[in-house]
């Protein structure tokens, strides 16, 4: 079940720059993930931790906002799926960077 949450574009930009290198990162990660993991349909790496990292920032520059619920929805229909767990703790990391700056991120989750 993808717990609700409204994560929100900080206005801080020090804040910003921080979710701004990070997203710079896990579009990275997404593309060693299409070239070792999923060669044969690149498409699927986007539904994985660093994709619904990457899927949740970029929708926070686009809109200043996310509804966790609906973009799980958006992701549902054009993927076919969603792990559930995955989405809810890359939503709590970036909403965590978006409120702290990530200081209760470890090891890529929030605590």
């Amino acid at each position: 079940m993808i717990k609700p949450l409204k994560i929100i574009l900080p206005e801080s930009v020090p804040l910003q720059n921080k979710l701004k290198k990070k997203l710079f990162e896990y579009e990275k990660r997404i593309s060693r993930l299409k070239k070792e993991l999923y060669a044969n349909n690149p498409d699927l790496s986007y539904i994985s931790m660093p994709g619904f990292k990457a899927l949740i920032t970029r929708r926070l520059y686009q809109r200043g906002e996310v509804q966790t619920q609906e973009l799980a929805k958006e992701i549902i229909e054009e993927y076919g799926r969603v792990d559930s767990d995955e989405f809810n703790v890359a939503a709590g990391v970036i909403n965590d960077y978006c409120k702290t700056g990530g200081k209760k991120v470890k090891k890529g989750n929030a605590k």
